[in-house]
């Protein structure tokens, strides 16, 4: 049980980019260095894991209940989300100390910048194909970045009455993101 429990933390400690990416080092886990899975069961897991509601690390249950039954599900299903829960914790504690300073907000708004830029290049990566297969089905998204642009260049909060295309063409288009809170 301790085996399971810590290379649970193990893995929630190294599970960036989220469950899906964490799916090798789990295999691993589960099936090549301790053997408590087949291959085939460690596929039936992923399939649950992906059919039910929730984060793709839910698999863990999965795992801990065929190693140690309900205390071995409970164990692994508590262990692998420990580590990101108490993180995001600190992170919060942390910018709620820094959220007056005045380098933390112009890293805020800089980094939703870079964010929408990142978010533009991954359309385009991502229609390229699109115009390929069926140009047709690029009309959606240019009425959406067609839309009325009201309010582009304001620096100040966004009206309520603003339709979502329109929001969304101004932060893309201008990367003018303004804190919803303010």
């Amino acid at each position: 049980m301790l085996e399971l429990i810590a290379r649970f933390l193990i893995i929630g400690a190294l599970a960036f980019g989220g469950g899906q990416a964490a799916l090798p080092l789990v295999e691993r886990l589960a099936v090549a260095d301790t053997g408590w899975l087949t291959p085939a069961q460690f596929a039936t897991g992923v399939g649950l894991s992906y059919a039910t509601p929730g984060p793709v690390l839910i698999l863990a249950a999965f795992i801990g209940y065929y190693v140690a039954a309900v205390p071995g599900a409970v164990a692994a299903t508590v262990a692998v989300f420990t580590v990101p829960v108490v993180l995001a914790g600190f992170a919060a504690q942390l910018v709620a100390k820094l959220k007056d300073a005045g380098w933390f907000r112009a890293f805020g708004r800089f980094a939703a910048a870079a964010a929408v830029g990142l978010l533009g290049v991954t359309l385009l990566a991502l229609a390229r194909p699109l115009v390929d297969i069926h140009p047709v089905l690029l009309l959606g998204s240019v009425a959406v970045l067609a839309s009325p642009p009201a309010g582009i260049g304001r620096h100040r909060p966004a009206k309520q009455n603003q339709s979502l295309p329109t929001l969304v063409n101004r932060h893309f288009v201008f990367g003018d993101f303004v804190p919803v809170n303010s």
